[in-house]
């Protein structure tokens, strides 16, 4: 209910996980959002392209070493494994 009558934009790294969610996303909400949308490329892509990071905030959580990455750290910060 909170993405009624909104537009939903997915980022993902730009793999096939992201694809599959987007058409499960647009099949589970339907004709309640007004569209849903991928970022072209994958987030990685785009911080490429906005060594700033343009509108970015935040960290993108990826499945290898780097763990989670964002703007001005592209090596993530993989290695430390946290359990509390």
């Amino acid at each position: 209910q909170e993405l009624a009558g909104k537009e939903v934009l997915m980022y993902c790294t730009g793999g096939v996980r992201c694809e599959r969610a987007s058409v499960l996303v647009k099949h589970q909400l339907g004709e309640a959002v007004k569209g849903v949308y991928q970022l072209q490329g994958g987030i990685e892509k785009y911080l490429q392209e906005f060594p700033d990071g343009g509108f970015w905030a935040g960290k993108n959580k990826v499945f290898d070493k780097r763990e989670a990455f964002g703007v001005g750290d592209p090596n993530g910060v993989g290695g430390v494994i946290k359990t509390d």
